[in-house]
Order: C-alpha cells, then structure tokens, then sequence
C-alpha cells in the first residue's frame, strides 16, 4: 500500500504534537487547576509514593491492588525524573501523554487511509477537542487509556495487514500494558486469535511463530504485576481487584422499582458488619433479585452513557451540572459526539457484508466488545474517551473503502468508455485524472 513520504508524515507528526502541547498549555495557563477528590487522591498518592521508592501504597506502608497500576507508576517515574510531585507537575505529564496519544492516532490513522490530509484532520480533532483537552487538568487515567489502546490498535492493524513475529510481539506487549492501565483490554490478543478462523476475506492468516510471539510478549507485560498480586494478597489478581468494588457501586445507586433502594441496603449491610464474603452474596442476591432491572435496563442505561461527552471540567467550573436543563447546543453537540460510537457497529456490520479489510473488522469488534464490557460494568463517559480513535480510524477506513470503489471513466485506443479503479492510496491513477496513458506533455 502506498504512503505519504516519510519526510511529509514526519512533518505532520510534529506539527501535531506541538499543536497538542500548545493547546493543553494554554488551557493550563488560562484556569486554575481543580480540587484533587475522589479517584484523583488515590491516584496522586499512589504516584507520590512510587517516585518516594515505597511502592505501590496509598500510604507507604501497605501494598495497593485496588486501582490499576500503570498510570500511577508511569506519573511516579515522572515525578521522580522531575523532582517534583505537584498538582502542576500532574498536569504537565497529563499534557505530554495527550499529545502523544494524538501522534499514536495519526499513525493508525495513516495505517486505515493512507491519505496524510484525512489522517492529519482526525488527529487535529483529537489534539485539540476540549473533551480531552480538558482531561489534562484531572489526575485520572483518560488521557494514559487513549495512549495505550491506541498504541494497541495500530500495532494490531500492523500485524493483521503485514504478520510477522515481530509485529506480534510488539502488538502482544502493547496490549499487556493496555492491560495494566485497565483491564477491559484483556481480551484484544484473543480477539486477534480469534479471526484467524474467520471464513475466507473476514479472517486472516497468523503462523504458529506468530501466535507465540503475540501470547508470550502479552504474558511478559501482565505476568510480573500478577506474581506480586500473588506474593502480597495469596490471590490470583491479574491487575487489580476492583470487582467488589464495581458490584458495590452497581447496588448502591441502585433504585429498582418497588424494592429498597441501592442505598440503603448497602448501608444496612455495612450496619451489620458482615465480612467481605458474606457482603459479596448478599450485593450478588440484590441483584439476582432484579435481573430486569440490571441485567437488561441497566445494561442499555450504561451503554448510553459511556456514550455521552466527558464534561468533568464544565462541572467543576459550574456551568452545566449532572441533571441540569440542557441548553439547546449541548443537546445538539451530545448526539453529535454520541453519533461517532454508532460508527463501530455500523463498520463491524459492513466489513461482515463486503469487508473494508480485517484490520477494519479487528477494530470495529474491539470497540464493540470494548463497549459492551463497560456496559455490563460501569458506563461512564470519561471512559469512553479512550474509543474515539478507534471510532475515527473505523470511519476513515469505511471512506477509503467507498473511495476505492469509485472508478474513474477513461476511453481506450478503440474508442470505448472503459473504468479504471482508483489507485490504492484513495489517489487517481497515474496518467491524469481520466486515467488516459500519460501524453508527451505529462511524461
């Protein structure tokens, strides 16, 4: 497949990185930073104490598995390489990961629709939409799942046009650490495994060297922070244990209809003083109680938000707070953004009738399932923020699609109108734009 020229994309690349660092800088300076609560304080103290040399700890002392390891530790490295462990300093790395998690879409946008321009207008998007960044202000893990899943998905689409062991590797380790930044990425390499026993054009082939790479390099990444699970806890816990907590969350706001709310029975359970494993039976026989209301309402529920802008800046400054009246843009702009998720299903529907490419189908597929895990779990907007590279590249491989379905008219020596397609790179084929021969004026 053809590609820009390399001095071209190189160009591009860092027009776009500073374009990202220059408007989350700027952003930066313009407000003040906000109030560290909630998940914030979790991660700001597990980072302090990594760059401290006391480990993965809430306070230094006790090993921490409730929260997932990677984005705390790479803040940790970045403030003991700075020397500081501020607010600001947060910020500041939260700003570089940003712009490179636009330089990573840009790449794998250049992978689906090897047209620099098309390529350059989605990540331009992505570097300066103030859903991200506005993140940059946050001490959450937004802008290190985008990076992560995005390194993923273009080595991924790599590997399926071109594979080779070394592209299995990389695809392998880069979806281990997406993995340790959260783990609803678990299931991308058994995804990629999985197509290889898709019919015909749907599939694609992977020799056994291959698998071995993308399974042993996925292990290598995830394995060391599960044996010190093991070794702190005496529990298998891949990367954290989180799961009593989402069940908790799920009951808690909770308001079946003609049932105890969500609230107060986690209150009286606590009342009780019940041990862990009496509390887990006792939230799971809530909620086998109403399986309508979980399994199918609150399914749909999550699925639509996680759908919804992340607008965690706007709340914090006061202007538009959780089940307020909405102004008449806002609405608007939701079902704009919300319209992007829809392209996912709509490209896994379309590889699975005419197929833009299996690379397309992988990614389509993972942004489904990727979805639907969050829909079963916790649908909140911020993280579906990590989907809207995949969303773009799956919208921009459906246009190159359509592109090279096009066919340019031209007329051979005998007169008669003939077609000819597209160049592979979505361009017209040498020759001119009727696809002629080229004359000695175009030589």
């Amino acid at each position: 497949m053809n590609r820009p020229p390399s001095r071209r994309v190189a160009i591009s690349c860092a027009a776009l990185v500073l374009l990202s660092l220059g408007a989350s800088l700027v952003f930066l300076a313009a407000y003040p930073l906000p109030e560290v609560k909630n998940d914030a304080v979790e991660y700001l103290a597990l980072a302090r104490n990594v760059a401290a040399g006391a480990g993965f700890s809430y306070d230094g002392a006790s090993p921490a598995v409730y929260r997932p390891p990677l984005f705390s530790l790479l803040l940790g490295g970045w403030f003991a390489a700075t020397g500081t462990s501020s607010v600001l300093s947060a910020a500041v790395f939260q700003t570089l990961v940003h712009a490179l998690g636009v330089l990573a879409a840009f790449l794998l946008f250049l992978e689906v629709a090897p047209r620099r321009a098309w390529a350059f207008g989605g990540a331009l998007f992505l570097a300066v939409n103030p859903l991200l960044v506005t993140r940059v202000v946050f001490v959450l893990q937004e802008p290190t799942l985008l990076l992560f899943t995005t390194l993923g998905a273009l080595l991924s689409v790599r590997l399926v046009k071109e594979p080779s062991a070394a592209r299995a590797g990389l695809a392998g380790a880069a979806w281990g650490l997406a993995t340790l930044a959260k783990v609803v990425a678990w299931f991308a390499p058994f995804l990629l495994l999985a197509m290889r026993f898709f019919p015909g054009r749907l599939g694609w082939s992977l020799r056994g060297k291959e698998v071995a790479a993308l399974l042993v390099c996925f292990a290598a990444a995830v394995a060391p922070w599960t044996l010190r699970n093991q070794l702190h806890f005496g529990r298998f816990i891949p990367v954290n244990d989180q799961g009593y907590g989402l069940l908790e969350w799920n009951v808690k706001h909770a308001d079946p209809p003609g049932a105890v709310p969500g609230n107060r029975f986690v209150g009286e359970l606590r009342e009780r003083g019940l041990d862990p494993e009496a509390r887990r039976a006792a939230l799971w026989g809530y909620v086998l109680e109403h399986p309508r209301y979980f399994l199918v309402d609150g399914v749909v529920r999550k699925a639509f938000h996680f759908t919804g802008p992340a607008r965690d800046w706007w709340w914090e400054r006061g202007r538009y707070g959780p089940g307020e009246k909405r102004p008449w843009y806002w609405t608007v702009h939701d079902y704009l953004y919300r319209g992007l998720f829809l392209l996912i299903p709509i490209g896994l529907g379309m590889w699975s009738r005419k197929g833009p490419g299996a690379h397309t189908g992988f990614l389509a597929a993972f942004g489904l399932l990727y979805w639907a895990e969050h829909a079963l779990t916790w649908g909140t907007p911020r993280y579906g923020l990590a989907m809207l590279p995949v969303a773009l590249a799956v919208l921009l491989a459906l246009g190159m699609d359509r592109l090279r379905g096009n066919e340019a008219p031209h007329f051979a020596e005998d007169g008669i109108s003939r077609t000819t397609p597209l160049a592979e790179d979505g361009g017209r084929p040498e020759g001119g734009v009727s696809g002629c021969p080229p004359g000695p004026g175009r030589r």
